[in-house]
């Protein structure tokens, strides 16, 4: 665990800059916000925070509404050591109740997700593998609502959720068209993937379909989690430049356009994956997030309160 020293050094400043929180803040609009910290729980895993509580003591789901949010949560949680951000797939018509982040018709959109999960030292291998989706989903007409960020030990390939239309939208449920063409990619490139993973000798190399009801993603220049580099966002046009060095903690690279969208184009390739593979299966769900251990929950509760009076 790093000394405090080194937290405020490296994690507390990085959180300071106006860039990176107007990045979190823009990339967290009406999502549910998830804060990773180096605190441990008593069964030693880290904790992450996905509720806050409110003046009258209910507890909410952890929103970022501007940029500021993110330095008064890193200072207002400081005894966890909040480390990485994350925001979840699902954008929300609201989130102010608990109800609000369990209900399939609360969602508006829902971001489609590649996670490819590798060893950073294998990262042309994970490159490889992205330009494989970029490649398809050109193919397929949708190319100017894709961008990727580099996630700390492998990368992530997104599709702007705003890429499906409206129209569309109203037939098929945001969710069910995220997961149905993660899962129909991931079904047409399989061997790819195998191919990829034996010429580099990455072993470790994944791809799987996580989009679910709770599923959250790295915001923009977030730090890791764990290692000491920066979620970088960057186009498909300079893929082929993308160097870890990218994501230098005092010098990274990132690309601002990550929000650009042409409504409609990804309709036909959803439709396809939609009919192929269908919704997403409810019974994967994972477990409630009310289900947390009780001694993590109850110290958390007690700081917060603390912190109310």
């Amino acid at each position: 665990m790093m000394r405090q020293s080194d937290y405020e050094r490296i994690v507390v400043n990085h959180y300071n800059k106006e860039e990176v929180q107007e990045e979190i803040a823009r990339f967290s609009r009406s999502r549910w916000v998830a804060v990773h910290c180096q605190f441990l729980n008593p069964q030693g895993y880290p904790v992450l925070l996905r509720y806050q509580r409110t003046s009258g003591k209910n507890k909410v789901p952890l929103t970022i509404t501007q940029p500021k949010d993110v330095s008064q949560f890193v200072k207002r949680f400081e005894r966890l050591r909040p480390r990485a951000f994350y925001a979840s797939a699902n954008v929300y018509k609201e989130l102010t109740i608990l109800e609000h982040v369990r209900s399939l018709s609360n969602v508006i959109s829902c971001m489609p997700t590649w996670d490819i999960d590798n060893t950073p030292e294998k990262w042309e291998a994970t490159i490889a593998v992205a330009k494989e989706i970029v490649d398809f989903l050109n193919k397929e007409g949708v190319s100017e609502s894709v961008f990727l960020k580099w996630s700390g030990k492998g990368a992530h390939v997104h599709i702007h959720e705003k890429a499906p239309s409206d129209e569309l939208l109203k037939k098929v449920n945001p969710l069910d068209a995220a997961y149905a063409v993660v899962e129909y990619v991931n079904r047409r490139l399989a061997g790819k993937y195998k191919e990829i993973a034996q010429r580099y000798g990455a072993g470790e190399l994944s791809v799987e379909n996580e989009m679910d009801l709770q599923r959250v993603i790295t915001c923009p220049l977030s730090l890791h989690r764990s290692l000491n580099c920066v979620a970088v966002c960057f186009s498909t046009s300079t893929i082929n430049d993308f160097v870890p060095q990218w994501t230098d903690i005092l010098d990274y690279r990132h690309w601002k356009g990550w929000d650009k969208f042409e409504a409609g184009e990804a309709d036909k390739l959803i439709e396809k994956a939609y009919q192929t593979v269908g919704a997403y299966p409810l019974k994967t769900q994972t477990k409630n997030p009310e289900q947390k251990d009780k001694a993590t929950k109850d110290l958390i509760t007690k700081w917060l309160e603390k912190e109310e009076q």
